[in-house]
């Protein structure tokens, strides 16, 4: 079988950048492939082909296929500011140089935003009370970027991070997965304020690596009850407090969450929920049914998404079913067309569910209602 090698390797053993690569590739002068993943992948034939008139090339195709591994790209200028994953240089910002295409965050995989635009879609918006309180006890402004280079824009979400080439410090020394982080109630003394870096406008905040309160929300209990009657397992783990809602956190430093938005898989003028349907099936379709049920009609390509893992960049799993705040709204948000089309008997097993579950709930007049107008359409 043809062996297949990554960007970085193609790159090392032409001698040519990964960004001539990927231009090479939009016009035709090599030939690639797609993982499900949609990671591009370099046939030994067409390095081969392109190699003919390089010995040097050649040889050392002929020593990686043999079994040794293609080294990475070196990065040359020591003072770069790089994009981590882990312990891995996946990015050089300051050359705009792909280091390592399998970890890039995908709307950068998959061209749809710059790492400028994907590093703002992490940011929590000025409506978050909680970061804005936070960045300005800790810096005396909240702007983004004193974030960034202060916090390396760490996150709870995910395990990117910024450091220079020349410093010499691992994930593990800076990680908040593992240690405890800044609450709002001490004294700032440095390090990483992960929930300036969490998506979403609602005012949240992590307690601690394993709980994210959601501040004064409280009708989003109902609805992951409401999952869990309907066997529904793949939801996040919460309870109540006197505060808000405490959600568990269902990342790691071996698995970390990809929004619909950051992943890059669903243009701007396509439905990212039929997208979502394609890849997942059932698993997603299920939870747009919640949403009908519940009448949420914020679900938006930023709350919902993807588990990857943090080594590979492989794309696991759908992401837990999270955010219902915006349920009971009096609006039900029509159901994707694929999910209505190719999961009729699913989302019908799931209606008549509702309906002999519905008495349990507060809201059991809205539930039956929309139980019974999805029942009408599949």
């Amino acid at each position: 079988m043809e062996r297949h090698y990554t960007l970085s390797e193609t790159a090392m053993l032409l001698g040519v950048t990964t960004q001539t690569l990927r231009n090479w590739d939009k016009t035709g002068k090599i030939k690639t492939i797609r993982t499900p993943g949609n990671q591009r992948r370099v046939p030994e034939s067409e390095i081969m082909r392109l190699s003919m008139n390089s010995e040097a090339a050649a040889i050392t195709l002929k020593t990686t296929a043999a079994g040794a591994s293609a080294k990475p790209v070196k990065i040359h200028n020591k003072s770069s500011l790089l994009l981590m994953c882990k312990d891995t240089a996946v990015y050089n910002i300051t050359d705009n140089e792909i280091i390592n295409e399998n970890l890039l965050p995908g709307c950068m995989l998959h061209e749809t935003m710059d790492y400028f635009q994907w590093m703002k879609t992490r940011y929590s918006t000025g409506s978050n009370a909680s970061a804005q309180r936070m960045m300005l006890a800790a810096f005396g402004s909240d702007t983004y970027e004193s974030a960034a280079e202060i916090t390396r824009a760490l996150s709870l979400s995910d395990c990117y991070w910024l450091k220079r080439q020349d410093e010499d410090i691992l994930f593990n020394d800076i990680t908040p997965y593992l240690k405890k982080e800044w609450d709002g109630t001490g004294v700032y003394k440095g390090g990483s304020i992960s929930t300036l870096f969490v998506s979403g406008a609602a005012d949240k905040r992590w307690l601690d690596s394993r709980t994210l309160l959601k501040v004064k929300s409280f009708k989003e209990n109902e609805s992951y009850s409401l999952c869990s009657a309907l066997g529904l397992n793949n939801k996040a783990e919460h309870k109540m407090s006197d505060e808000g809602i405490l959600l568990k956190n269902f990342t790691s430093a071996d698995l970390f969450f990809e929004s619909m938005e950051q992943s890059g898989f669903s243009g701007e003028n396509a439905d990212p929920r039929e997208t979502a349907v394609a890849i997942y099936k059932e698993q997603a379709a299920a939870l747009f049914v919640i949403d009908y049920f519940i009448e949420n009609n914020g679900r938006h390509r930023g709350n919902y998404g993807f588990i990857r893992d943090s080594g590979t960049g492989e794309y696991l799993s759908a992401a837990p079913y999270y955010n219902f705040v915006k349920s009971w709204s009096g609006t039900a948000v029509p159901l994707p067309e694929n999910a209505l089309q190719n999961h009729g008997d699913f989302i019908r097993d799931l209606c008549e569910k509702a309906l002999l579950v519905s008495s349990r709930f507060e809201h059991s007049s809205i539930i039956n209602t929309r139980a019974r107008e999805l029942l009408g359409m599949v």
